[in-house]
């Protein structure tokens, strides 16, 4: 008898496992951000590094990542993608229409001109082929400036 209670507890416990993933992933969709977080999982963080861009930034692609991770543009500034991986990227904005980058194979690069079709705010961005590849620009209102950026 004891035996058919054991039983019963480990069907309870797999199923219990096999569905938790399946219900979270539901319920964490709505999220507007593309880093995992799961009760008793430690968050991921946004990317590291922060530069602020007026008139052209660079953002490498090396080693599956975006570096810097993340930058500040304003208005009229120029994003320009660099492929030095071995193989190709893309930049893809997260949960958005924002911009969608065509293939950038190595030695490549892609440009995105912040218009007033990406009004301020911050806008995650990944790589199709690999999605862990993760940066946030964030758009800042236009500044009266001449200057030239710091990336």
């Amino acid at each position: 008898m004891k035996t058919k209670y054991i039983y019963f507890g480990i069907a309870a416990l797999a199923v219990a496992v096999a569905v938790y993933p399946v219900v979270y992933a539901q319920v964490a969709s709505q999220s507007n951000t593309p880093y995992f977080c799961a009760p008793l999982v430690p968050c991921q963080q946004p990317a590291p590094g922060k530069i602020v861009c007026i008139t052209t930034c660079m953002i490498t692609m090396k080693n599956s990542a975006f570096l810097p991770g993340t930058i500040n543009a304003s208005a009229g500034s120029k994003i320009i993608w660099i492929n030095d991986d071995g193989f190709s990227h893309t930049s893809t904005a997260f949960n958005s229409s924002a911009w969608t980058s065509p293939i950038i194979p190595p030695g490549r690069s892609y440009t995105l001109i912040v218009s007033g079709s990406l009004s301020p705010g911050k806008y995650y961005y990944y790589c199709k082929f690999h999605p862990f590849m993760v940066g946030l620009l964030i758009i800042t209102p236009a500044k009266n400036s001449s200057g030239l950026g710091t990336g």
